[in-house]
């Protein structure tokens, strides 16, 4: 199953700080969702990767008690920062360290003993 949290990249695009936050947020819940499953289920690999960083969102302050944040972006377009890519799950351990995203793939492959 592949599940995009899309709205993120508008949300970098239009240097919309409220936007990003809400679908973090959901993202955020739907990825723990994925994670009991993987808990319960023991065969379940769960990937979570951004195709790419927009907007140069550096956040400045917050406070999780009181549920706010606040930012300043550096663009209204893609950057050079890497994403990165958290696993959970059997064989996890693949996805660590620096790779070009175009690995994933052959990473899940490896994962779960598929040969190409």
């Amino acid at each position: 199953m592949m599940i995009e949290a899309s709205q993120t990249d508008g949300g970098g695009h239009s240097n919309n700080l409220g936007q990003l936050v809400t679908e973090l947020l959901d993202f955020d819940h739907v990825v723990g969702k994925a994670m009991k499953f993987a808990d319960e289920n023991k065969e379940t690999l769960v990937v979570v990767v951004g195709d790419h960083e927009t907007g140069g969102l550096t956040l400045l302050d917050g406070s999780l008690q009181d549920g706010w944040v606040f930012g300043n972006f550096s663009t209204n377009d893609h950057t050079s920062i890497p994403s990165s890519v958290f696993a959970y799950g059997p064989n996890s351990k693949e996805f660590t360290g620096l790779f070009e995203n175009t690995e994933i793939f052959n990473k899940i492959m490896k994962a779960y003993g598929i040969q190409k």
